[in-house]
């Protein structure tokens, strides 16, 4: 019994330091590589491992060079009869292939970071090198929102987004605060 114990535990070894030592050996050159692809690590100051890859590559830092963040379009409208919150922008995808915007959510909060509710856009694809306009919609809770309103006799009120999520082409991106993006009226 003590054999076959042995011999199991040898295997188990085996199973795992085996693949693990044989990455450890392909990677020699380059351990990095284990955990970073060729592509980012050119982009992050190294080199590529081909002369095509480095091609690709050099046009994808090019265009990031050229990557704006999306751009306002005109203030957020909020409707106090529906709650509903909208706010467009436009964006530019420096990319020569199509860019996929699959998800953005996030907590709108108001000046002492008090929540006012959530906001969201529907999935996007932008062409290579076109504009489209991302609609970000939502609903406010009326109650946070009176109750802020009455603190500023203005008629607008300054927001910003906290627990952002974004997913572009199945990458995700937290972020933990966007501070005033902007400031809300009322258009009901």
């Amino acid at each position: 019994m003590d054999k076959v114990k042995v011999a199991l535990t040898l295997l188990s070894i085996a199973i795992v330091v085996g693949p693990l030592g044989f990455m450890v050996y392909e990677y020699r050159d380059n351990l990095l590589g284990i955990f970073i692809p060729p592509e980012f690590q050119s982009l992050l100051g190294g080199s590529g491992s081909n002369s095509q890859q480095s091609s690709s590559t050099s046009n994808i830092a090019k265009s990031l060079s050229n990557f704006q963040m999306p751009q306002a379009i005109g203030s957020p409208a909020y409707n106090t009869t529906t709650g509903a919150f909208n706010y467009p922008f436009n964006f530019t995808n420096p990319f020569d292939f199509p860019v996929a915007l699959n998800q953005f959510s996030a907590e709108v909060v108001g000046p002492n970071n008090e929540t006012l509710g959530n906001v969201a856009i529907q999935p996007i694809n932008i062409g290579a090198g076109q504009n489209g306009v991302i609609n970000v919609a939502g609903n406010l809770s009326q109650s946070a929102v009176n109750q802020l309103e009455s603190e500023f006799q203005s008629g607008n009120l300054h927001v910003s987004l906290k627990n952002v999520t974004v997913n572009v082409a199945g990458i995700t991106v937290n972020i933990p605060s966007l501070s005033n993006i902007g400031s809300l009226t009322n258009t009901g």
